[in-house]
């Protein structure tokens, strides 16, 4: 990649042990703008209240925060290095991030525990690979590093944890995923944000299909699970796939939630036939990372046939529609290893009646046994989930219940079978009616 990106690597590896020489003596540093150019690279910052400050000098810009020590947690720091954009060929892109993770030579050991490839909204390659964790000194190191190339020029941004984990590692990575979103690396870029584009659209409404198999759970067994599977299309190139909450509309629900999200457009076909295929562009990270697939497409009468799998069309509730019955939602999961066991369940009821009024009630429990060295140790624990009632609305795919206190909680709501309501997917969960059988 050229003498200069050499030299530039070199400095950043200098840069970095300077920065981690220094993390027993944090910085306090003045405020810096919400947005910098950062040598033709337009990012937007962290807010300075946040806690980021400048940090280091020299060709690499970087931010730092820092997180005191408490009765949970050790001393700890956040450091964010973002490059100069750097003249290379976008095939150079795996390469320049390998070199980049190397500027920490201990964590280019590790594999790759996290990594998502694709595009962003401006059309540029773009790798996210991330890395935990390495003990150096008693010091926990997590690094995060991301490459965004264009045709003709690509940059390196990356965020190293020390230190920190939970809480306080995930409000770090939320703060740097909002800064690589905000990334420009030519003039002409506009930020984040998904916006059909000429020839985008041509579907509208809600279409589900049954997804079902087996999956590995945490007690080390396999479940078996059966879940209606959704796709919301709007007919200017949205699509989503989950249910908006709230009442909102699929653009607003979009804005913030983007990996529930994508575009899409019709492709083939001609003056005489329907489309063959669709594509869809759809947000794979919080990084902005979307990845591109085409499927096979068709209409089959208000239904659609996409990669295979049958869609049926989801009509909405009509605004005021009543139901009459009770609703359970059940789940269950079991599995053993040579030194453990465990098991838990759960229970929710919904009771719709046909004046309008609900009662819910549910259950839960939960059962681990661990044998060490010849020494058995169990827990075992269970509760019922505190009843409400009160008055419910439908209308579209939002159910609304209104407890006896006023407060109101908005929920999704779809009958994935045609003409009947044996079965309702609330807020994502299958609940099946109980005909008293």
């Amino acid at each position: 990649m050229g003498d200069a990106h050499n030299d530039r690597l070199c400095r950043f590896r200098s840069a970095w042990g300077f920065a981690l020489a220094l993390f027993s003596l944090l910085l306090c540093l003045p405020a810096f703008a919400a947005t910098a150019d950062i040598g033709g690279l337009t990012v937007s910052l962290p807010d300075h209240a946040s806690g980021w400050g400048k940090a280091g000098k020299g060709d690499l810009f970087m931010l730092q925060k820092d997180f005191p020590q408490t009765a949970d947690d050790k001393r700890g720091s956040a450091l964010i290095q973002i490059s100069k954009p750097i003249s290379a060929a976008r095939s150079l892109l795996p390469a320049g991030v390998k070199t980049f993770v190397a500027s920490l030579p201990e964590m280019a050991k590790e594999d790759i525990l996290i990594k998502h490839y694709g595009v962003t909204v401006n059309g540029h390659d773009i790798r996210v690979e991330e890395r935990c964790c390495v003990q150096q000194q008693e010091v926990s190191i997590k690094q995060i590093v991301v490459g965004i190339a264009g045709d003709k020029q690509q940059a390196y941004l990356q965020l190293v944890l020390l230190n920190l984990s939970g809480d306080r590692g995930k409000s770090a990575e939320a703060d740097f995923e909002a800064l690589v979103r905000s990334v420009k690396l030519e003039p002409s870029d506009k930020d984040f944000d998904l916006v059909p584009e000429s020839g985008d659209g041509g579907l509208d409404g809600v279409f589900t299909y049954l997804d079902t198999g087996v999956r590995p759970n945490v007690f080390g067994g396999v479940d078996f699970y059966s879940d209606s599977e959704i796709n919301m299309f709007d007919a200017k190139g949205l699509f989503s796939s989950e249910l908006p909450e709230g009442g909102r509309d699929i653009a607003e629900s979009c804005k913030d939630n983007p990996t529930d999200c994508g575009l899409y457009r019709l492709t083939g076909g001609g003056f005489f036939s329907s489309a063959g295929s669709i594509e869809m562009r759809s947000v794979t990270s919080a990084y902005g990372t979307i990845e591109i697939e085409t499927k096979t497409f068709s209409k089959k009468g208000q239904d659609l046939v996409i990669d295979d799998e049958d869609y049926r069309a989801v009509p909405p509730f009509e605004d005021g529609a009543t139901l009459d019955g009770k609703w359970v939602y059940t789940f269950a999961s079991s599995g053993m290893t040579a030194t453990s066991s465990g098991s838990a369940a759960a229970s929710r009821e919904l009771t719709l009646h046909n004046d309008g009024t609900f009662e819910r009630t549910g259950w839960s429990g939960a059962s681990m046994t661990n044998e060490i060295a010849g020494s058995r140790t169990g827990v075992t624990t269970s509760g019922n989930r505190r009843g409400s009632s009160g008055r419910y609305e439908l209308s579209g795919y939002r159910l609304n219940l209104i407890d006896t206190s006023g407060t109101t909680e908005t929920m999704s709501i779809f009958e994935p079978d045609k003409n009947s309501d044996g079965l309702l997917v609330i807020n994502g969960k299958n609940y099946l009616k109980d005909d008293g059988d």
